[in-house]
């Protein structure tokens, strides 16, 4: 009878899921109204293929989100981006990180993966011990098991990049249990656990479906491939076992060769419907499942809502986009110009690669349209003091040359001096904002700033095939086959839309290139930071310091004409003093986290920590 009560509680929890993909969605009435919800019962779940499948679906959402931990994830503790002070969910452990502080007592501060992936690992567990004997029609029973394998691999995957090896736990623990004891397997263990897990999804999942919201067959091949792609990393693989990568370049080009292709646009892929195309496994939303606060637009935003400036861009990222001629502004210092570039520090806007123009935000770039009531309107982003103020920084600020197109009145905010704006209070915008650059990525500038009611256009990409010609390249680099390897980073940059002169680098030259490739393509889509870890590259990107970006850009009025909607900026390049300050890199122990110590007790102190760490 406890075991029946805990089970009625859990379905109860279970139908309440998330709507996962533009196919998949909740409960029908239909559904519903074959008995009340207090009377479901466990062989009703684990019998029937409707409930059976919603509780598969539930089980979806342990596939920790690209913005998790808090609103943009991990990427703010890299080189390419910064994380405001205070203002971030994870803010504390974040900068506990960054200060080389992170230990047993606080990483949950940090994150909280280690327990939120063992509950749906349970969760998982519980399935198949449950349907082992279920009346379900088997060609149903299999296509959901072969989701359930996938997730179980995925959630281990993640557990190992963060931790490295965890105990391999396949049968369900009670749900009131408070003492695990298990061990940790090795890490060779644990990844031979997830590619089983995306062999057997692999043979479950074979004719089923190819919507990109649902677990196919394709998604549990990019999965193989990725823990392939880790396993060849020089962090687990240190004498760079030469079969490791052929391993990896095998799996991956099978998933290649599965049919998809690029996009021809990139401004949309993360907008929906689901570009089907390139997109190999995503998400989308609807109105009970939206990003935590309001969605991506109030934490992207350019100062958010409310100046809650989240994630910003680092003048190292900006520095990364090339000239169109292919060409980096800059020497690898990220002070000297690039002499080669044709690059003008005071004219930084022009002629750069189009990504550029889709995915940051810096001053004067638009015109776009901001949806937010009474001060709806199309303007510039325009993040600058006025170069020449009237005494006492006193009014008026607005731009002179530009009425409001939504209402014929001048510009109320924003324009000649947006800086004192803020500092007087008079706006929220530009507070917070650092680095004086935004992320546009991921933004959805057709709805509102902030709004609960609206349904947002983003998407989420978990795979999608850029990045398997990118880890595919990678595979072909330390393989010695450097052709190849510019012949897939190349297909990467002659996306219509985007278009690049191609990369003709090689050794030494040829790996910068690429890694800074596959930072442009795929910022924001939970790569750079566990790239940067497998690589064992953070001395100098994660413990990045100093912080630089925009310290001063000044907006002169002098010369402009009727109409004009910008003046001449200009730019002072330097440290951002603003940011937290980062650590030099602690040393090798600092490539995985430790294991939170509540976990550890509850192991009996059968789990051990990982080194570096204490007991």
């Amino acid at each position: 009878m406890k075991n029946i009560k805990i089970y009625k509680k859990l379905v109860l929890r279970i139908l309440l899921i998330f709507a996962f993909g533009i196919t998949i969605t909740s409960c029908s009435e239909d559904i519903l109204d074959k008995q009340p919800l207090d009377a479901i019962s466990e062989d009703n779940v684990f019998n029937d293929p409707v409930f059976l499948q919603n509780y598969v679906y539930n089980v979806y959402n342990g596939i920790r989100p690209p913005w998790s931990p808090g609103t943009g994830g991990f990427i703010g503790m890299t080189d390419i981006a910064v994380a405001a002070p205070d203002t971030h969910d994870r803010a504390a452990g974040i900068r506990q990180y960054l200060e080389g502080n992170i230990t047993p007592d606080n990483v949950t501060s940090l994150t909280n993966i280690w327990a939120e992936e063992y509950d749906y690992i349970r969760r998982v567990n519980v399935f198949f011990e449950k349907t082992e004997n279920s009346e379900i029609d088997i060609d149903v029973l299999d296509r959901m098991k072969g989701e359930m394998h996938f997730l179980r691999g995925w959630m281990y995957f993640e557990l190992m990049r963060t931790f490295g090896g965890v105990p391999i736990i396949t049968n369900s623990f009670q749900l009131d249990s408070e003492n695990f004891e298990v061990t940790r397997s090795t890490y060779d263990q644990c990844a031979q656990f997830v590619l089983e897990e995306c062999e057997l999804a692999i043979d479950l999942l074979e004719g089923g479906s190819s919507d990109p919201g649902k677990i196919s067959k394709v998604a549990a091949m990019g999965l193989k491939a990725r823990m392939l792609l880790y396993m060849a990393s020089p962090l687990n693989n240190p004498s760079n076992d030469l079969a490791k990568w052929q391993a990896a370049a095998d799996a991956t080009k099978a998933v290649i060769d599965a049919g998809f292709t690029l996009h021809p646009t990139h401004e949309d892929l993360f907008l929906q419907p689901v570009k089907a195309d390139e997109t190999i496994f995503g998400r989308s939303f609807t109105a009970g499942t939206r990003i935590p606060d309001w969605g991506y637009n109030y934490d992207y935003w350019p100062s958010g809502f409310d100046a809650r400036q989240r994630i910003m861009p680092t003048q190292n990222f900006v520095n990364m986009f090339q000239l169109a001629n292919g060409e980096y502004p800059y020497l690898e210092d990220g002070l000297t110009i690039n002499p080669a570039s044709g690059y003008d520090d005071q004219n930084p806007n022009e002629n750069r690669d189009p990504r550029y123009y889709s995915y940051i935000m810096y001053p004067g770039a638009g015109p776009v349209t901001i949806n937010d009531g009474a001060k709806s309107t199309t303007r510039l982003y325009e993040y600058w003091e006025d170069a020449n103020p009237n005494p006492d920084n006193s009014g008026p600020y607005a731009n002179p040359n530009k009425v409001d197109p939504l209402n014929g009145q001048e510009l109320f905010d924003f324009g000649r001096d947006s800086k004192t704006y803020w500092v007087k209070g008079l706006t929220p915008f530009h507070w917070r904002v650092q680095t004086g650059y935004t992320f546009r990525k991921l933004l959805d500038f057709d709805g509102p700033r902030a709004s609960f009611d609206y349904d947002y256009s983003q998407l989420v990409v978990f795979m999608r095939l850029a990045e398997f010609y990118l880890n595919y390249a990678e595979t072909q680099i330390a393989l010695g086959n450097e052709d190849v390897a510019r012949q897939y980073i190349n297909l990467v940059r002659k996306r219509p839309s985007v278009n690049m002169p191609d990369i003709t680098s090689t050794g030494v030259d040829l790996v910068r290139d690429y890694r800074n490739e596959r930072a442009v393509e795929l910022h924001l889509e939970d790569s750079r930071f566990w790239d940067l870890l497998r690589w064992k590259a953070a001395p100098g990107n994660i413990d990045l310091n100093p912080i630089r970006g925009l310290s001063s850009v000044k907006m002169d009025w002098t010369g402009a004409q009727e109409g004009d909607l910008i003046g001449t900026l200009n730019y002072e390049y330097g440290e951002i003093t603003a940011t937290d300050p980062r650590f030099e890199w602690p040393g090798d122990y600092y490539y995985l986290l430790p294991i939170p110590r509540e976990e550890i007790q509850r192991s009996n102190n059968k789990i051990e920590q990982n080194p570096g760490y204490g007991n």
